[in-house]
């Protein structure tokens, strides 16, 4: 996919899966036999909302594609978590967070890419290194890039 296709997709998929966890908090607290944990749902999907909106509508996308793979990676441990403590439901949980894994791992992947290819844009008011033979002052200020 070229450089903006897959981060959108995240991002709508973000959007999309955070309103299915949110209109139906309780039915997939029940699916997964997630014992009054409906707030844990809608906060995820409330989540999931805000972080897909940042990737589909901030230019640099880096920090939302973070925030998205860390978040994956939470809650595929948690969900792992919940499969170890409570064998009822185990295997829906189980397969719900190897879904999780493969996501959090393209996540993961994307952010690498882009930092492979665009680094972050230097500040402007950053003091300049000095080379050998000069001087990192100029008139005694700093130089400026």
């Amino acid at each position: 996919m070229g450089d903006e296709r897959l981060p959108r997709a995240l991002g709508w998929g973000s959007v999309g899966s955070g309103l299915v966890l949110l209109a139906f908090a309780d039915r997939i607290r029940r699916l997964l036999r997630l014992r009054g944990r409906s707030a844990h749902v809608r906060a995820a999907g409330m989540r999931d909302v805000v972080i897909g909106l940042g990737l589909l509508m901030h230019r640099d996308r880096r920090p939302w594609l973070w925030a998205r793979s860390v978040s994956d990676a939470l809650d595929t441990a948690w969900l792992w978590k919940t499969v170890r403590e409570r064998p009822r439901g185990a295997r829906r949980r189980a397969a719900v967070a190897a879904g999780g894994l493969g996501l959090t791992l393209v996540d993961f992947a994307e952010v690498l890419r882009l930092l492979r290819r665009s680094p972050p844009a230097a500040d402007p008011r950053a003091i300049r290194r000095s080379t050998p033979g000069t001087s990192p002052l100029e008139n005694g200020q700093p130089r400026l890039c």
